[in-house]
């Protein structure tokens, strides 16, 4: 008994020494979650992998309620869709620019090796592989481009995009004195107009055809299917919906906007885009919304915009609060993340079926008060922790 006590004594000090196993309560696209998901969700992390795997470009709506977990299911689909690009985007933060925002959160989550295979494949398809002449390998990059010229055009729809596109390729796989300056423009590095006149290039990727134009080429050529996931897509719905205020000013939005404001102008602007993006073949988009309210609304804004894309928006997946026990392996699972970062493998070996230094009671308690909601769990839990951590009266009584 002596021993046993000894162990919870050494975690509850490794405790105050590391602080709280619960860092946060807010779960974001740009950190790595691993933590397991727990049993009711798994079946709805399944019937969104069977759309995804049996379906090609659509717009899947998930409704939760705030504090659900909608972005810990944005981690679950990345790591179980591990043949996919999953790439992560909020509404809110690609407003402005959304084609350049969304190539580059592509860009970033593919990597740059990634980029550099798609353009090797590309030019050899144009012929970078024959030889100019003699033994060694040199193209002619002349007729590497006529070639693509020949082929492309017919696939898109922006001839100068194109024109860009071309010559930022070969320059890159078939030019070495230019070719670090034509993989910054891939990348989406902003340059000037004497960077773009050395690669012979009209404009950068902030130029809506060429981000929308590269962000079709990189999808379409890439050697895996991709899947889009917008977070905050309400949003978009809300600014929609909210009534200009009255207001005696100088400048009048309407002079450019029509009877719209700025905001409501750009959300109306990016929702066209966002639609457009069912011209890149293969690329799956799911939503996040807030409520049943925004999903009918978008449903009646798309039918508005154009009647023949309402079959892009698919049934919405519900995800609910958690049930009772789903606590328990969310806590377990919280813990062993925690302990596992800081290679406490005793843990492991001496609390595995054990919710120390809580107790069964706890958790339960816990859900009750929380109805469920998994931020509310997990604010619960880091103020419990706190309590552990931080006073000064005897465990065994504070745990009561």
């Amino acid at each position: 008994m002596l021993i046993f006590e000894n162990i919870e004594q050494k975690l509850l000090n490794l405790l105050k020494f590391t602080g709280s196993p619960i860092k946060k309560f807010v779960s974001t696209g740009e950190i790595e979650e691993n933590i397991d998901l727990v049993s009711s969700r798994k079946e709805q992390l399944s019937s969104i992998i069977k759309i995804i795997e049996e379906n090609e470009n659509f717009i899947l709506p998930v409704i939760a309620d705030v504090g659900v977990g909608k972005t810990h299911l944005f981690w679950a689909l990345k790591h179980e869709l591990y043949r996919y690009n999953v790439v992560y985007i909020s509404l809110e933060n690609v407003l402005r620019k959304f084609y350049y925002n969304t190539y580059s959160e592509f860009i970033e989550s593919m990597g740059v090796e990634v980029l550099r295979s798609i353009v090797n494949r590309l030019c050899n398809k144009w012929g970078a592989l024959e030889r100019k002449f003699g033994f060694f390998h040199v193209a002619d990059i002349e007729k590497v481009r006529k070639i693509a010229f020949e082929k492309w055009p017919s696939q898109f729809e922006s001839k100068m995009a194109i024109n860009d596109i071309i010559y930022a390729v070969t320059t890159h796989q078939l030019d070495p004195y230019k070719k670090v300056d034509a993989e910054r423009w891939l990348l989406g590095e902003l340059m000037d107009i004497r960077e773009l006149s050395r690669l012979n290039l009209m404009h950068d990727l902030r130029e809506k055809n060429n981000a929308f134009t590269m962000l079709k080429v990189l999808v379409e050529n890439s050697m895996v299917n991709s899947v889009l996931f917008i977070d905050d897509f309400e949003k978009i719905i809300s600014i929609l919906k909210t009534k200009d205020e009255d207001s005696e000013e100088f400048f009048d939005p309407s002079w450019l906007y029509g009877n719209s404001s700025p905001e409501k102008y750009n959300a109306e602007k990016t929702l066209d885009k966002i639609l457009q993006l069912h011209k890149i073949k293969g690329l799956r988009i799911i939503i996040t919304l807030k409520s049943q309210e925004f999903y009918e609304e978008i449903k009646r804004k798309i039918e508005e915009k154009n009647n023949h894309l309402s079959f892009l928006l698919m049934k919405p997946v519900y995800l609910s609060n958690f049930i009772e026990q789903d606590i328990f392996l969310f806590y377990k699972s919280l813990l062993e993340d925690f302990f596992r970062d800081i290679n406490y493998t005793e843990y492991f070996n001496n609390f595995k079926n054990s919710y120390f230094p809580l107790k069964e009671s706890n958790l339960k308690f816990i859900f009750k008060q929380s109805k469920g909601n998994p931020r509310e769990i997990l604010k619960l839990l880091i103020k419990t922790f706190s309590k552990i951590i931080l006073s000064k009266e005897r465990f065994g009584k504070l745990i009561e």
